[in-house]
């Protein structure tokens, strides 16, 4: 029981620890996510307040080219679009008013190529069919006025007096310098950070392990109305649109997009998995060893003990329960034969002429006879409750609980027959062999005493037995005249 219990206890260790791991991974996993929400949502609030920035100058810039009184780009615009507010000068790649036409009517540096033709770029073709727009970020293009540098253009439309479409306002940001903003962000414990414009397009990276600034991504409509932007990602293996975390810029149609580093998540999580495993898995095999080698030493002690207790109550020489297991037996049978009123019997044997067997043969020879007859005797106690005990020397009793005087007298007489049968010599006996008489006596309670006197009687019988010649037996009921057994004409065969 010690060893099932230890084994049962050692299994709910490992799988509590297992539970834990899973739980400690799980939280892992949900802290990743909560960084890479915050992340998400510092870069996603910084970019939203520099493009705010830009829209207000790009504002600007609309009201004093749609002003007719003064000249286009005072000087006062012009410095503060080169210098700018938030971001750093070297974000700009170009800043520009193209005319209705599509070419570059006023470039802010003085520098830009101005025979440069842009209306087949999507920011013209879509302020010159949508007056209503506001601001409008392009997708990623090649720079036709600085050397094919990849940039995406913020822009508002310029309306003439009458409405109608007369330009844009152009601010060109280099893609490698939007790029800085994510690449300043401590990302160690990151995948990646991203910059996705709404139609798939990535725009800025860090790492850029999937798709480069620039690439556009195709989603397919289903993903594309739903905002389902993995599809412009490179995620890890294994890992879907539930892995990350994405926040809408402010103002602007374009998304932060963070995704946790599984890789390095895994990586610390195993590590606590191989150690608590091992401490586990450790706990659990001494547990379990040293339950069941516990339960080894109760078994041994139990079965010692056990040894003992049959030691105390057998007899060495014949295996068959000794004086004091009688003494026991008897005040346990008398108490039960008192409460049902069923007849107890008691049978005592003794060996015919056993000194002389002794004295002739010797005592070497002698414990073998005795080993014989107990063995024999012992073999008519077939009933749970009958006791076949020896009770000194070369006396025998036999404890016959709910047992009848002719049940008793039958058993009697089948034991000294067959003990005559085994045939051992004895020249000292009147038959020429080993031979033993036997008293029988039944009582039941009201009409004798005790265990005791029922035992005492049998000893009386026995005594008449040998008087009458022995190797025979002689019975009696308490309350009643013995009846000697006549010996039989010759032994059995």
């Amino acid at each position: 029981m010690v060893g099932v219990i230890g084994t049962a206890i050692a299994i709910a260790i490992l799988v509590g620890v297992s539970l834990l791991l899973r739980a400690d991974r799980q939280a892992r996993y949900l802290f990743a996510l909560e960084r890479a929400q915050s992340v998400a949502s510092v870069v996603a609030t910084s970019l939203g307040g520099n493009i705010a920035v830009y829209d207000t100058l790009l504002k600007e810039m609309v009201r004093e080219a749609e002003d007719p009184t003064t000249p286009l780009f005072p000087e006062r615009v012009r410095d503060r679009v080169r210098f700018g507010q938030t971001l750093s000068r070297d974000f700009l790649d170009d800043a520009y008013v193209v005319d209705k036409t599509g070419h570059i009517a006023a470039p802010l540096d003085g520098q830009t190529n101005v025979s440069v033709n842009v209306s087949d770029r999507d920011y013209f073709r879509s302020h010159a069919l949508s007056p209503s727009l506001g601001l409008y970020i392009s997708q990623p293009y090649a720079s036709r006025t600085h050397g094919g540098v990849l940039s995406v253009a913020l822009t508002r439309r310029i309306a003439a007096p009458d409405h109608t479409f007369a330009g844009v306002a152009v601010l060109a940001l280099r893609l490698d310098h939007l790029g800085t903003l994510v690449s300043d962000v401590d990302s160690a414990d990151l995948h990646s950070i991203d910059i996705v414009e709404e139609k798939g397009t990535v725009l800025a990276c860090d790492p850029c392990s999937g798709a480069r600034p620039g690439a556009l991504v195709t989603l397919p409509g289903e993903a594309a109305r739903n905002g389902d932007l993995s599809a412009a990602l490179a995620f890890p293996k294994g890992m879907s649109a539930l892995d990350y975390r994405s926040v809408r810029v402010p103002g602007a149609s374009m998304y932060v997009v963070v995704t946790p580093s599984t890789h390095l998540l895994m990586r610390e999580w195993l590590r606590q998995v191989w150690i608590f495993s091992a401490i586990a898995i450790a706990c659990a095999a001494t547990l379990i060893a040293g339950s069941w080698l516990l339960t080894a030493a109760i078994r041994t002690r139990s079965s010692a003990a056990a040894r003992l207790v049959s030691l105390s109550v057998t007899d060495g020489l014949t295996g068959l329960a000794n004086r004091r297991a009688l003494d026991t037996k008897l005040a346990a049978e008398w108490r039960r034969a008192k409460r049902s009123g069923s007849p107890l019997s008691i049978l005592f044997a003794d060996i015919d002429h056993f000194k002389h067997f002794n004295d002739a043969y010797g005592h070497s020879v002698g414990d073998d006879v005795l080993r014989a007859v107990a063995k024999n005797i012992g073999g008519h106690v077939r009933r749970d409750s009958d006791m076949a005990a020896r009770y000194g020397g070369e006396e025998f009793a036999v404890v016959l609980p709910d047992t009848d005087a002719q049940s008793a007298a039958t058993m009697a007489e089948q034991v000294r027959r067959d003990i005559e049968r085994l045939h051992i010599d004895h020249a000292g006996s009147a038959a020429g062999m080993v031979t033993i008489s036997v008293g029988a006596a039944t009582g039941v309670a009201g009409e004798c005493d005790s265990a005791e006197a029922i035992l005492k009687a049998a000893d009386e019988q026995l005594f008449i037995a040998k008087q009458s010649g022995r190797n025979r037996i002689s019975t009696i009921v308490l309350g009643k005249t013995p009846s000697p057994g006549e010996p039989p004409d010759s032994p059995s065969s």
